[in-house]
């Protein structure tokens, strides 16, 4: 999970980079459109320059605010957390926030960049509002269940889960669904109303956790699933027979023109996985290299 901060840390920092260069051109733009007498009397001779200006000054001010308001966030929540607490369903949610309100204050920008005033429009449209609300009521429902599932600990990426006799990996949460990639590689978008309503069974508060390996192989190396299963199985035969190991399935994660990658699903318990990681690594070296 260290190595997961190392690359919120340097995304975060490539976020900064990009945050400066705007409140950068804020400040040129703000200086010609409101201090500079000669740019103010130039662009009040070109019709409809001004709205744009001001739509711009409004767009650039609002995500500069939104993104220094997400970053001081982030950066506190990566300093108070151990490597091991990072919630990133967390900071899933705080991106998804921010992009929301980002939409906002575009949309914003383009009612001033025509030249109306964003409140008086918006307040024009309430009936219109509510309609859309009424008709929607379902895509609003499901993004208020999306930004709970990312704000508390019921779901986290990586969790197995199953629900519906449905069972997978939580890929990505959205919004308005859950991505769930299945055993056989198949990827299903199960609605947030689904997994806050239903009967779903979360394998990380279980003594039992799936764990996938990939590896990929030249389309020149000719091996069957079976093949591969004969040359991992016996260097696994006292973790399967302790029970270590409760599952063990070998099967296709994809083919492609110049190679096949396959998939090693295992059933292990959560604190045996660093170990048993390293076990799989080194024979999965050895199947790669030819080594026996």
């Amino acid at each position: 999970m260290s190595h997961t901060k190392s690359l919120f840390r340097i995304s975060e920092n490539r976020k900064l980079r990009i945050f400066i260069l705007k409140v950068f051109i804020f400040s040129i733009l703000f200086y010609l459109s409101r201090v500079s007498v000669s740019f103010i009397a130039w662009a009040s001779g070109i019709s409809g320059l001004s709205s744009i200006l001001d739509a711009v000054l409004f767009l650039l001010g609002g995500n500069i605010l939104i993104s220094l308001a997400r970053m001081l966030t982030v950066r506190i929540y990566l300093r108070k957390q151990s490597d091991e607490n990072i919630h990133l369903n967390f900071l899933l949610g705080i991106t998804w926030i921010s992009n929301i309100l980002n939409s906002i204050v575009f949309v914003s920008a383009l009612i001033i960049a025509f030249g109306f005033k964003p409140f008086e429009f918006l307040t024009s449209l309430t009936i219109v509002a509510a309609a859309i609300a009424i008709i929607s009521k379902e895509y609003i429902t499901n993004t208020i269940n999306g930004l709970i599932i990312m704000f508390t600990d019921q779901f986290s990426l990586g969790d197995t889960i199953k629900i519906n006799e449905q069972k997978g990996i939580i890929k990505d949460i959205t919004l308005l669904n859950t991505v769930l990639k299945r055993d056989d590689g198949l990827s299903m978008m199960i609605p947030n109303n689904l997994m806050l309503g239903t009967h779903v069974i979360n394998y990380r508060f279980t003594d039992r956790k799936d764990v996938e390996f990939i590896f990929e192989l030249p389309v020149e190396v000719k091996m069957s699933l079976k093949e591969i299963r004969d040359k991992i199985e016996p260097k696994l035969s006292k973790r399967l027979q302790s029970r270590e190991i409760s599952k063990f399935i070998v099967g296709l994660s994809g083919i492609f023109k110049e190679k096949v990658a396959f998939k090693i699903i295992v059933g292990i318990e959560p604190e045996k996985e660093p170990e048993i990681r390293e076990e799989f690594d080194e024979i999965l070296l050895n199947i790669l290299y030819g080594k026996e």
